[in-house]
């Protein structure tokens, strides 16, 4: 039997078919396999810490989000960058460049360059004028308190919004109902400028891209959801929360809310890449949490080597017509990418001055927040 290769030459591999067909694969370079280190030590510290999951809910957990978010990144990017939308976007967000301006002349944190001043401008303006987070629900007839009492099939107006399912809220005083629709058309959500984490990281998705930002939607497995672009000043991916209007500061969850994450998954026109060391503070804690919740839709484990393996499958696939210079300029955001993520000293300094530590979630009612354990008070 032929030797496995390892999981630094897998990666080198996937990474120089993207750029094109060889005839022979010569030995990976030292940058190369910086590359995919963070990759080989994944597996290492992942394999022997399987047990099984306590819930149905994980069994679909991984392999679901791979499934449903690379479907739906194609349908949220087709629509996203459907013309009319896109106009419609551009005006709504035509005054953030001068906001901007603003913002690069006293930088709140560095690096901050171009992208940076656009995305926190755009994040502030969605937050405080643009979109309102939906809880609590008030009556529509009285102004008062609702409750939660079931859900209903969406009507053909919601489900041309994109909406698959929605939530009734029924008046405590006069028992009025009220219908909230879970939207997922950028078009529906410009005219309802309402929701929840979900709806605020569509639609923010769709701004990033309507102010020429290169932006990427990220899942993550405790039920939420934010947004990253591209940034030349820093030389990675940059978070971008919409939902708290917050930018370049990944530890905002772990050390901020105190959540206890597993996975962070990245999709976008170039790929799909696993960011969760950006955003858990104690990687071998980390991992055994993801041990917790490798299961795929047959209830048999997904392993960290079969989730390295789908997200590399999604992003040669996505690069496969893309031009050589294409191809070249995104291996070289790869090697920026994976350099930040492997400098642990530097993105604990930057979290540092960030002053994240206690800082709790703002959306939602404070006891959303304590059930959720995301009010930044850790156990």
């Amino acid at each position: 039997m032929p030797p496995i290769p390892s999981m630094e030459e897998c990666r080198y591999i996937a990474l120089q078919l993207e750029k094109g067909g060889y005839e022979s694969i010569p030995p990976p370079k030292e940058l190369d396999l910086l590359t995919a280190a963070e990759f080989r030590l994944l597996v290492q510290q992942a394999l022997g810490s399987y047990r099984p999951a306590p819930t149905r809910r994980w069994r679909l957990g991984i392999a679901g989000a791979l499934q449903s978010n690379a479907r739906h990144f194609s349908g949220l990017e087709g629509m996203a960058q459907d013309a009319a939308t896109v106009a419609e976007l551009k005006q709504l967000t035509s005054h953030i460049s001068a906001k901007a301006d603003e913002l690069e002349k006293n930088p709140p944190f560095q690096p901050f360059g171009r992208e940076e001043a656009i995305a926190q401008a755009a994040a502030s303006w969605f937050k405080h004028e643009f979109f309102r987070w939906v809880d609590p629900i008030k009556c529509p007839a009285c102004g008062g308190e609702t409750q939660c009492t079931g859900s209903d099939s969406p009507n053909i107006t919601e489900r041309q919004g994109g909406a698959t399912r929605c939530e009734i809220w029924t008046c405590n005083s006069c028992q009025t109902p009220r219908r909230f629709p879970r939207l997922n058309a950028i078009d529906a959500l410009i005219k309802s400028r309402e929701g929840r984490c979900g709806e605020f990281a569509q639609l923010f998705y769709a701004v990033c891209l309507a102010l020429g930002l290169e932006a990427r939607y990220v899942w993550n497995s405790e039920d939420h959801v934010w947004t990253e672009f591209w940034s030349p000043t820093a030389g990675h991916w940059v978070h971008v929360d919409s939902c708290e209007a917050e930018v370049g500061k990944p530890q905002l969850y772990d050390r901020g809310w105190g959540k206890k994450q597993a996975y962070c998954l990245a999709f976008g026109p170039y790929g799909a890449e696993d960011v969760t060391r950006a955003y858990v503070d104690d990687w071998g804690e980390c991992l055994q949490r993801r041990a917790e919740k490798r299961f795929g839709p047959d209830g048999q484990p997904t392993g960290e080597r079969d989730l390295a393996r789908a997200l590399a499958t999604y992003t040669v696939r996505q690069r496969r017509n893309m031009s050589e210079e294409e191809k070249a300029r995104l291996s070289s955001m790869d090697e920026a990418q994976a350099r930040w993520i492997a400098d642990e000293k530097r993105r604990d300094r930057e979290a540092e001055e960030r002053d994240l530590r206690g800082k709790g979630r703002e959306s939602g009612t404070q006891e959303w927040k304590e059930a959720r354990g995301e009010d930044g008070k850790k156990d």
